[in-house]
């Protein structure tokens, strides 16, 4: 009797059992017909908002079902709106991902704007590599090394007081002694290269990416001077621009640039929390199956796009281990970054 009960109770069980095919089909059912948004946190024309537009054109191609792709722009604090939309108020069905664009953990972490967010409860889906930002002047500007900026006033353009565009150079003003002016209210890099142009500013503290893709020819010409980089090793295309963490005096001064300069979660490709666990592990398989799509690799290549896939288990393990930042530090770091 009781061998009968075991194998009825196997029998019920097995039906019930989802084989990965038929998982597959499931994913592909729900995708189809249906629009995947992309959400990104700041302005038209920046790198981050040109790395969706190309990811929108391939990414529909490698997700079960083939759904239509589209980016979304949703400017406010910093990319803060976004990433808040993203988390409480955009369906959690596996149609809306967002590319953050900038330290969304780091920002939680150091209690910047309305952080409604858990870093941790994000699906991190992948990456494209680590980016690499940059403080960048006009060869004209009043300084043209970041020892000058410590005596010379330097006008520099910000996306708003919550970006890494304002906090970061603001940092630099409080811990390094640099004199930086800072204006804050543009609406993305775009919008400050323009401000440069114009003389309204000296420059700004982006993405070293946004200089090829959108002002190469300044770079041929020689008309920037790259006063500090931010990354965790110097950049092949900057050799001789000094690290931010080289210009630390002790011990603590060097753990909290380090953590400034750092993160290969800039560049990822979240989804929201309460996704189904197939269409996240869909989501994830298309972004790596993307990103080494020849298709897609020529065209960003064009687009002058260094791109290196990253797994999201590499971005989470990160973001863990910035999540164990020691509290006294961390208040340290607000104080430089105007957190408090």
């Amino acid at each position: 009797m009781r061998l009968r009960i075991s194998t009825a109770i196997a029998l019920i069980a097995a039906l019930f059992v989802i084989s990965p095919a038929q998982a597959q089909n499931a994913v592909a059912d729900f995708y189809k017909g249906k629009t995947v948004t992309i959400y990104v946190g700041v302005a038209a024309g920046g790198v981050y908002s040109q790395f969706a537009q190309v990811l929108a054109t391939h990414l529909g191609n490698h997700i079960p079902g083939k759904p239509n792709v589209i980016v979304q722009h949703q400017v406010g604090a910093g990319g803060l709106i976004a990433i808040n939309n993203v988390y409480n108020v955009a369906p959690k069905d596996g149609t809306v991902v967002l590319t953050p664009n900038s330290g969304l953990a780091k920002r939680f972490i150091l209690g910047e704007g309305n952080t409604l967010y858990d870093p941790a409860k994000f699906h991190w889906l992948g990456g494209w590599g680590e980016a690499v930002n940059d403080c960048t002047v006009l060869k004209t500007a009043p300084a043209t090394t970041l020892e000058e900026a410590k005596t010379k006033e330097l006008v520099i353009g910000a996306i708003d007081t919550g970006s890494n565009t304002y906090t970061n150079p603001l940092l630099m003003n409080n811990l390094l002694g640099t004199k930086f002016k800072i204006v804050p209210g543009y609406g993305g890099g775009s919008q400050i290269r323009l401000a440069m142009e114009r003389g309204e500013v000296d420059g700004f503290c982006g993405q070293f990416e946004g200089w090829k893709t959108a002002k190469p020819e300044w770079l041929a010409d020689g008309k920037l001077a790259h006063l500090v980089q931010l990354s965790s090793k110097r950049s092949a295309d900057m050799p001789n621009t000094p690290l931010l963490s080289e210009f630390a005096r002790n011990d603590e001064e060097k753990q909290i640039l380090t953590f400034v300069q750092s993160g290969i979660e800039d560049r990822a490709f979240v989804a929201p929390p309460g996704v189904p666990p197939a269409r996240l592990a869909a989501l994830a398989k298309a972004y790596e199956d993307t990103i080494k799509d020849p298709k897609f690799v020529e065209e960003t290549s064009r687009a002058k796009f260094d791109v290196t896939y990253v797994s999201g288990k590499e971005i989470q393990d990160f973001v863990e281990s910035m999540m164990k930042m020691k509290p006294e530090t961390v208040e340290k770091l607000k104080a430089a970054t105007g957190r408090t």
